[in-house]
């Protein structure tokens, strides 16, 4: 698309590409190229689009310009972010149009929800937040910011997932139980309790470990 307010986005790897697909698909934005902190990629293109640096640009950017978030790492987009809403820029949440987002859904700024994504009544999402291809969020689920769920993960009603939080390939959480902040749920992973911060949840049903050296 041309004509629309001009995009960039930050991060030139897998998951930028994921999300300058949604962007094209969705039609609004005008995606102008990457920001990349890898000076092998300046020059270059990806996806149709120029890299054409790193932070250093945000200053000489459009001043209307938004700034999309394409690092699936939760610790390096989260210092990111902050560094770019500290040069004033704004994020940019990019949806899918495939994606489904029932009434009452709140979305923070810099969030991505992939194609075929549910997400379900009253839900909220935070800042920075990762929903990705199928994934399902059911009603009244709370995603902390910065938090990341791999594809076809499913989160039963009135889950919470912490801040910086995991969840891998096909993860699934019963409803009203809670993910800790920064911690991880291994793919394919069934969570039937609470899974506490820092700790790696793993298995059907899934046993943890790394939360103040304890097991359970």
């Amino acid at each position: 698309m041309t004509g629309g307010r001009p995009l960039y986005i930050l991060g030139a790897g897998g998951h930028g590409k994921v999300v300058a697909e949604a962007v094209y698909a969705a039609g609004i934005h005008d995606l102008r190229g990457f920001l990349d902190d890898d000076h092998r990629l300046w020059g270059g293109e990806t996806y149709g689009r120029p890299v054409l640096g790193n932070l250093e640009l945000l200053k000489h950017l459009e001043t209307d310009a938004l700034v999309a978030l394409g690092v699936g790492a939760n610790e390096d987009r989260a210092n990111l972010a902050r560094a770019l809403l500290a040069c004033g820029r704004r994020l940019a949440s990019v949806l899918h149009p495939s994606a489904v987002l029932a009434r009452g859904v709140k979305i923070g700024s810099g969030t991505y929800v992939g194609p075929l994504a549910l997400v379900h009544a009253d839900a909220e999402l935070g800042r920075g937040v990762i929903v990705n291809s199928g994934a399902v969020v059911e009603h009244d689920v709370r995603l902390g910011d910065w938090t990341h769920l791999s594809p076809r993960v499913v989160l039963g009603g009135s889950v919470r997932v912490d801040e910086g939080a995991h969840l891998g390939l096909g993860a699934v959480v019963l409803p009203g139980l809670a993910v800790g902040p920064w911690a991880t749920l291994g793919a394919g992973a069934v969570l039937t309790r609470s899974l506490p911060g820092g700790a790696t949840g793993v298995g059907v049903p899934a046993r943890w470990h790394g939360a103040l050296g304890r097991t359970g």
